[in-house]
């Protein structure tokens, strides 16, 4: 049985998170592995956005303020989403591959 994701955004604790309660995954097991591992990545990425605009000096043109704070944390989060489930880095397949050897998740009872 393969039940899609339905795409809406969340909001509250889980905003920029990539997870999102309302949403139904499938049950398979492979689908909950790559979703897991795309969402770890996504959030890797979007830590990663943000310390890099960190680096960057404030002030002048590009001090906007708590507004601009906002805009720009929802923007990283939905580039790191966009750019995980486009291949991303390479990270989330790393891990698929090291929880695929794991001999707990590969047992089919464990994941109901």
């Amino acid at each position: 049985m393969d039940i899609s994701l339905k795409t809406t955004t969340g909001y509250g604790i889980y905003a920029g998170t990539g997870m999102n309660p309302r949403a139904t995954r499938s049950v398979s097991k492979d689908s909950k592995i790559n979703s897991a591992c795309e969402d770890m990545e996504a959030l890797f990425i979007q830590n990663m956005f943000k310390e890099m605009r960190a680096s960057i000096p404030k002030g002048g043109l590009t001090s906007g303020g708590k507004a601009e704070e906002m805009f720009t944390s929802m923007l990283d989060a939905e580039m790191a989403k966009t750019f995980s489930a486009s291949g991303g880095i390479g990270l989330s397949s790393m891990v698929r591959r090291q929880l695929e050897d794991i001999p707990e998740i590969n047992n089919t009872n464990s994941l109901k």
